[in-house]
């Protein structure tokens, strides 16, 4: 498996593009990873009102940490999952993790 890194946020630039009236959403929010074994990378990319993991019931602040696809993640006031954000959400490319390039499409 290769891997692959998706930008999160409500501009058209990201690679996973959330509705723009979730205003607490940055326009480049999160950055998500799937390494090379399957696992979940995400880093906040230092987003206006932060990034959340739910973990032991308290939301714990992310900057950088693995996670499950089905961990609840609040990106600002937008409740959603890896899981959700990867089924959901239009993806329209993978980047290399390392320089950021566009390295394939994904339809």
């Amino acid at each position: 498996m290769r891997i692959k890194t998706y930008i999160i946020g409500r501009s058209k630039q990201a690679d996973i593009i959330i509705d723009e009236t979730e205003t607490s959403v940055s326009n480049l929010h999160l950055e998500l990873t799937v390494d090379s074994k399957g696992k979940y990378y995400v880093t906040d990319r230092k987003s206006t009102n932060g990034s959340y993991r739910k973990h032991g019931g308290r939301w714990i602040a992310i900057e950088q940490s693995y996670v499950s696809s089905d961990d609840r993640l609040l990106l600002g006031k937008y409740l959603t999952s890896v899981e959700y954000l990867l089924s959901k959400h239009s993806i329209k490319a993978a980047r290399n993790p390392e320089t950021g390039d566009i390295i394939a499409g994904i339809s």
